[in-house]
């Protein structure tokens, strides 16, 4: 994704602002992420040291997804930020979840990776519709209906009898 990758060497000290439009092209690229499609703003503020790369990522906008209760889609709206340090070494090293080593010698920085990791990061554990203002659920009815009539939890008889045992 040649779209991600910034020059480097060569950039001015100071704050380099680059913007981008992630939507579903960018998902598509990515077999293990959770959303198919979203259509988020990308603000990367660069600011560039004398010996490091302060990188701040900006997100706005949605992220299609699919409800875990009913299957339906939804669009969950996102808004997060996140810093990234890169410094000069001697070779690749992850320090961190937040600083980076690359080489003295590179040109370019690839930010697409960066960039699909924290969309993942921005992804719910348990993705579902949130409530609306009364406090209703937005889920599929009928789904969940379906749902509720093929999961009634009989009672095992073993465990019944278990139940009338009167420990006092």
């Amino acid at each position: 994704m040649v779209e991600y990758i910034i020059p480097i060497k060569g950039l001015s000290l100071g704050s380099h602002c680059y913007t981008y439009k992630i939507d579903d092209p960018f998902f598509a690229n990515f077999e293990n992420l959770d959303a198919d499609k979203g259509l988020l703003n990308l603000v990367v503020d660069l600011m560039v040291e004398s010996n490091l790369l302060n990188i701040r990522f900006y997100f706005t906008g949605y992220i299609e997804l699919q409800c875990d209760r009913c299957l339906d889609k939804f669009n969950l709206n996102v808004e997060n930020s996140f810093r990234l340090i890169v410094k000069y070494g001697e070779q690749f090293e992850e320090i961190s979840e937040e600083v980076i080593v690359i080489p003295s010698s590179e040109s370019n920085i690839d930010l697409g990776q960066f960039i699909y990791e924290y969309v993942n990061l921005m992804l719910p554990i348990k993705k579902a519709h949130a409530n609306d203002a009364i406090g209703n659920e937005k889920c599929n009815a009928e789904m969940i209906n379906q749902l509720n009539k093929y999961s009634e939890q009989k009672s095992d008889l073993r465990w019944d009898a278990l139940k009338n045992i009167n420990i006092e």
